[in-house]
């Protein structure tokens, strides 16, 4: 790798850890710069714009959190054991700032302005081929049934969770074992 492509991932990780610290509503060009130790002006050196800087940035943070998940140990399970797991995961300290900027993102993403709209499609992508491979479908049920339901499903418990209605996620999480 060329010393220019070295610098440039250097400050992608740089901004990704801002911007995971303080969410994307801080994420300014001088922020962003003073947090990778450089100027504005050398950021728009490696890149075109902000908008392609945001891009690149969230779309490397979302490769992790992508990447953390198709590493956990899972092999095909129930869709009530997939949605309990995936709750307990959001608790993770480490996985925490992750679900934070997600909801960011989402909230952003709503008005459908590049760069977050598609950004935000491409995660939820994501997360809807995650759960296809991880989710063992029952009787009468597609894989792409289960998919979409646990999106649904567990995109709510990201939202109450962040509201802290765990007592409310709990009680949801025992009905879908009792149903499923």
């Amino acid at each position: 790798m060329k010393k220019g492509a070295i610098r440039k991932q250097e400050l992608i990780e740089e901004m990704s850890a801002y911007i995971l610290s303080n969410g994307i509503q801080s994420a300014s060009l001088r922020n962003l710069a003073q947090a990778a130790e450089t100027s504005d002006r050398m950021l728009l050196h490696y890149f075109k714009d902000k908008e392609e800087l945001l891009t690149v940035v969230l779309s490397s943070i979302s490769a992790k959190l992508i990447h953390m998940l198709d590493n956990t140990e899972m092999e095909k399970k129930s869709f009530s054991s997939v949605v309990k797991y995936l709750y307990q995961m959001m608790k993770n300290p480490e996985v925490s700032p992750y679900m934070k900027l997600w909801l960011e993102l989402i909230a952003i993403a709503s008005k459908k302005e590049d760069p977050f709209y598609p950004i935000a499609r491409e995660i939820c992508d994501s997360f809807f081929e995650f759960y296809k491979k991880v989710i063992k479908v029952g009787e009468g049920q597609t894989n792409e049934q289960a998919a979409a339901l646990a999106l649904v499903i567990v995109e709510g418990i990201a939202l109450l969770e962040s509201l802290d209605f765990d007592p409310v996620i709990l009680e949801a999480i025992e009905g879908i074992e009792k149903i499923t």
